[in-house]
Parts: structure tokens; C-alpha cells; sequence
């Protein structure tokens, strides 16, 4: 038969009484402090994005431009 595994105690453990009332059910507790690391941010990016390229609109009224010799 084999051997039940002991009980590791808890860090910090609420309680709270069992559904039949007979007895207290330890329930482990955590806090922000157990999750949260501070850590570091990554400085932002600096570079500016690539201009996109112009729109087909934009491509018509620039050939209309030069056609007509006229600017927009």
C-alpha cells in the first residue's frame, strides 16, 4: 500500500469553516506582491514609421498635375 504524500505547509493560508461545519478548510492565500516583479521597462521606440505609399487618388491627381502642368 502505498504511503499518502505528508502535507507541505502553507505560506500564508486563510481559513474557513467546512461546508458541514464541522471543521476549518486551510485555503492558500496569495497577494500582488507574490505576482508582481518590477522589472525594467524597454525604452519607447524613436524611429519614425515609413511613409506610406501614395493612394491611387493621390497617383491620379499627381499624372492630372503634370499634364496640365498644373500643381495640387
Amino acid at each position: 500500500m502505498a504511503r499518502p504524500k505528508p502535507r507541505r505547509a502553507e505560506r500564508n493560508a486563510g481559513a474557513f469553516y467546512s461546508p458541514d461545519g464541522l471543521g476549518m478548510i486551510p485555503v492558500p492565500m496569495r497577494t500582488l506582491s507574490d505576482d508582481y516583479h518590477d522589472e525594467p521597462v524597454d525604452p519607447p521606440d524613436d524611429h519614425e514609421p515609413e511613409p506610406e505609399p501614395p493612394g491611387l487618388i493621390e497617383r491620379i491627381l499627381d499624372r492630372l498635375a503634370r499634364t496640365f502642368g498644373t500643381g495640387h
